[in-house]
């Protein structure tokens, strides 16, 4: 679903996460980095983007780190959602409270000075995002300039986009000189299959080191149903298990009706990735080595964080 309100109607209201529940059974492998969690407020000192696609319910880092310690998330990639355009205030301020544990990915306009791409990697920013399913934000005519601007930070660009309707993401990702990270499995259409036209160009990108996967939100790809992305999931695994990373997608936005529960999408991991090799690589390998392959950031007083 794409975030684009009319005009003059407010954004939907996201209702809030459901509370965690600590997991002693089953809880995730030591290590393991949750690569894509939001968030948001207090919304009395970080105002919302009017031109946003959704309202989110107000959930902090300490609301945040509360859900790390009850699943066993020792690390995590806070990801700047598209409801504070190019205002990265409430992630840069979220980063600097575990420097060692937390990463980002920034939606920062190519315009920007240097000193503000050199500030978000000093607090841990490591790549940028594109994300033409929701407004306020960066565009696909942006990748070009995002890219020259990233390249020598080592950044990546992460891409939320539906891969059905992207005919051009085989170009995109084999010309980029960048990393680059597809959200959500790329959003395949089900009743195509995994062996849909552009579900297997995905698997392939990812095989062949183009891309990396993203393996979450079961619950925007199919909801209600999550037994049936196990054929696409089998597909990543048996072809580019080394191009492969894992989220939560905490807390849920744009769920208007019910929010899913966190333990069912955490149950998924042992059904996905059963071998205890699998779930190291995906869990822990893969995104150290996107995320934490220098040294730990060093804050110091920031130049300003809007662009």
């Amino acid at each position: 679903m794409n975030a684009h309100p009319l005009p003059g109607i407010e954004p939907r209201q996201c209702l809030p996460p459901l509370a965690p529940v600590r997991r002693n059974a089953g809880r995730l492998p030591p290590g393991t980095c949750d690569t894509h969690a939001h968030v948001f407020g207090p919304l009395a000192r970080f105002p919302l983007d009017p031109g946003r696609g959704y309202t989110p319910s107000p959930v902090t880092i300490i609301d945040y780190r509360r859900v790390m310690d009850a699943y066993g998330i020792e690390r995590a990639v806070l990801v700047h959602p598209s409801v504070y355009g190019f205002d990265n205030s409430v992630m840069f301020e979220a980063l600097e409270t575990m420097p060692d544990r937390l990463r980002g990915v920034a939606v920062i306009s190519p315009k920007a000075p240097q000193t503000l791409f050199a500030w978000a990697h000093r607090l841990g920013v490591r790549g940028l995002r594109i994300n033409p399913r929701n407004p306020a934000g960066l565009t696909m005519k942006d990748f070009p300039d995002v890219a020259e601007r990233i390249r020598p930070f080592g950044w990546h660009i992460q891409l939320q986009v539906n891969i059905e309707d992207f005919s051009d993401l085989g170009h995109v990702v084999g010309g980029a000189d960048v990393p680059v990270i597809i959200d959500h499995f790329g959003f395949p259409d089900l009743a195509l299959g995994p062996d849909g036209r552009a579900f297997a160009e995905l698997v392939e990108f990812a095989a062949a080191g183009k891309c990396i996967v993203k393996m979450s939100a079961p619950y925007r790809v199919a909801p209600d149903r999550y037994a049936a992305l196990k054929p696409f999931v089998e597909h990543l695994v048996d072809r580019a298990p080394a191009s492969l990373i894992w989220a939560l997608d905490w807390p849920h936005t744009e769920c208007f009706e019910t929010v899913p529960d966190d333990g069912a999408i955490l149950d998924l991991v042992w059904d996905w990735l059963p071998s205890e090799d699998l779930r190291r690589q995906v869990l822990v390998d893969t995104p150290r080595r996107l995320f934490w392959t220098d040294d730990e950031p060093a804050p110091t007083k920031a130049p300003g964080s809007k662009a």
